[in-house]
């Protein structure tokens, strides 16, 4: 297992950092640092199966269509498509039915989007959506990957539509 492709880098696009409401900080486990780390470098990396070559998501030590433990992290295109997305309107204080209320720093967040992206890579991921004028909403909407902050100075993964960049 290496955190580098065959050609010794990690040969992508480095993705743009967007300012944003910092997300909550992730929890790394030694098996998926080559993911966080990727981030830190500024690309956007899952592993590539050394077997059977499929690019898997969920993140696992073993791939899921062959059962190897041999991978490589791969940078994947940035682009993809929304499939599905919900805006999150207001936070609940608290759920009635469980006690359990939305964690900081969601509850200060609303209303954010979120959602599944189907990358143009094959993998449908979920994450955090950057939209100003509502189209990402949309199925089939175009998105970018983009980095986002965290707590903690971390580096998370999102994805935006293009009026972030258009002025209002």
């Amino acid at each position: 297992m290496s955190a580098e492709t065959e050609n010794g880098n990690r040969c992508g696009v480095v993705l743009t950092r967007v300012d944003a409401a910092p997300g909550t900080a992730p929890h790394v486990h030694p098996d998926i640092d080559g993911f966080w780390t990727s981030l830190r470098e500024g690309q956007l990396s899952l592993q590539r199966c050394g077997d059977c070559a499929t690019l898997r998501f969920p993140i696992a030590t073993h791939c899921y269509q062959c059962l190897s433990g041999d991978y490589e992290w791969e940078s994947i295109d940035p682009h993809g498509t929304v499939e599905v997305a919900i805006e999150a309107h207001r936070a609940v204080s608290e759920l009635p039915a469980s006690g359990v209320s939305l964690p900081d720093p969601w509850r200060a967040m609303t209303p954010y989007l979120t959602g599944a992206v189907d990358m143009a890579a094959g993998v449908r991921l979920p994450g955090r959506i950057i939209c100003r004028c509502g189209a990402a909403l949309t199925p089939g909407t175009e998105v970018i990957a983009v980095l986002l902050p965290a707590e903690n100075g971390a580096t998370l993964f999102g994805f935006a539509h293009d009026c972030q960049w258009k002025e209002n």
